[in-house]
């Protein structure tokens, strides 16, 4: 929601007090997402870490990996609305530089080549 300059006051108190709850709501939406992005990585490495594991029945540890991983599309879904309703409720100033993309991962793995039979 983008602000009329000539709506704004010309009180520079207000106009302080303005920018103030602007960037603590900016700050507790940062946090709210890092918080999310640090809980998302942790989900990432017990699954990595369950699907390497070779011990303790197989029922067990499915069922586990299971609902660790249902957990974890939840809440890249809840951060991907977070961020989502982040950019929709401030947009971007002019003067603030772009956010920083975090780089890809690269597969583990090659994909398998055409030619071999699948079976799903």
């Amino acid at each position: 929601m983008a602000l009329d300059p000539a709506q704004l006051p010309d009180d520079v108190a207000t106009l302080k007090a303005m920018l103030g709850i602007e960037r603590a709501a900016r700050a507790v939406t940062e946090a709210r997402a890092l918080d999310l992005d640090a809980e998302i990585a942790n989900l990432k490495l017990t699954i990595a870490k369950l699907q390497r594991d070779k011990f303790g029945s197989s029922s067990e540890r499915g069922a586990k990996l299971d609902q660790l991983e249902l957990q974890l599309g939840e809440l890249v879904e809840q951060a991907a609305q977070t961020k989502a309703a982040a950019e929709i409720a401030a947009p971007p100033l002019a003067a603030a530089p772009p956010p920083a993309t975090a780089p890809k991962d690269k597969p583990a793995r090659r994909p398998l080549p055409s030619h071999l039979p699948r079976e799903r």
